[in-house]
């Protein structure tokens, strides 16, 4: 971790979507297949007054020529989780429908994410001739345009422990590869 060009406080993940069970067995909800489509955002802390700098189709990281106050690189994501959940569940029978609730049980999940790349942004602020500047650039800069990766999670109703790791690189073609890796907690809303 030390070798890393970014800042492990500050540095984050989110992830905002919409997701749905299946049981797969008929008169059990122990083994459920969750999936859904959601948005993710990874935001990278830069350290030691670096940004990123694109030349042609290479990018890399420099000095930036005046101390910067911060340099954060964010990628966005639409991608589409599947799970394999599994735990126990209350049955409940009322009329003739019958539904296996979930509420306050154990759960455990294992699976991956593929998705999209929708796009990148730096953003620097720092002091020049006395004045706060804040610059925003969108641009390409030369990340991967799909993202794909492996997560799990455990917990108990609406709240667990996750970690994703991402298989795909963070950007094309560079040395050494990067690959974001994320631990945090997940609130479900069923």
């Amino acid at each position: 971790l030390e070798d890393t060009p970014y800042k492990i406080g500050g540095s984050g993940f989110i992830e905002l979507g919409w997701n749905w069970n299946t049981r797969l067995l008929k008169n059990s909800n122990f083994w459920r297949l969750k999936y859904g489509f959601s948005m993710q955002w990874n935001k990278l802390n830069l350290k030691d007054n670096q940004y990123f700098v694109k030349d042609g189709a290479s990018v890399f990281l420099e000095q930036f020529p005046i101390p910067l106050k911060k340099a954060k690189f964010r990628t966005t994501y639409l991608v589409l989780p599947l799970y394999l959940e599994f735990g126990p569940s209350k049955r409940m029978e009322k009329d003739d429908r019958i539904r296996y609730l979930n509420n306050d049980q154990f759960k455990m999940g294992i699976g991956g994410f593929a998705g999209v790349n929708l796009g990148t942004m730096q953003k620097l602020k720092y002091k020049e001739d006395g004045k706060k500047v804040k610059d925003k650039s969108k641009q390409d800069f030369g990340t991967n345009d799909f993202v794909y990766g492996l997560g799990a999670y455990v917990g108990i109703g609406d709240i667990s422990v996750y970690a994703k790791y991402n298989l795909s690189t963070i950007f094309k073609d560079q040395y050494p590869r990067q690959n974001n890796i994320s631990l945090g907690l997940r609130f479900d809303l069923d």
